[in-house]
């Protein structure tokens, strides 16, 4: 029992410095990538607490490596716009000049209602008044 407690208390330490080195963002930030890290890393995480008969470095290993990644996908795109615009994707405008652009929306999957909804949100009620909206990389 004392061992599990051990290990629980190893990975929670080092899941917390993990992602405190990827960086501070909210949930609703980040980027696809940062969310699939984010995920896999509180997978792995769990692996070595329920089954004490695998060893620590069994999760330690691949959580470094995840977190490696991030990390260098952070400053690959942090010195090329080109790594950033394949990793990120880019921002996309679906209003100009008070006009859809269905093209876009149906490029993002996204429905009339979708960007109503978030138009009510910022206390805009008529498209017509809206010079530009653009969805950002993150899906704001």
């Amino acid at each position: 029992m004392i061992a599990v407690i051990i290990r629980t208390f190893i990975i929670y330490c080092l899941v917390i410095f993990f992602i405190r080195l990827m960086g501070k963002r909210q949930l609703g930030e980040l980027q696809p990538a940062e969310l699939v890290i984010t995920l896999l890393i509180s997978e792995i995480a769990t692996t070595p607490v329920t089954d004490p008969s695998l060893p620590l470095a069994n999760s330690i290993i691949p959580l470094m490596l995840l977190v490696s990644f991030e990390v260098l996908n952070s400053f690959l795109g942090m010195k090329s716009v080109k790594f950033r615009n394949i990793s990120d994707g880019k921002p996309i405008t679906i209003i100009r000049n008070g006009k859809l652009d269905r093209k876009n929306l149906k490029k993002l999957r996204f429905t009339i209602n979708d960007v109503t909804s978030a138009l009510r949100q910022k206390d805009v009620f008529d498209i017509s008044q809206v010079q530009y909206a653009i969805v950002e990389t993150n899906g704001q």
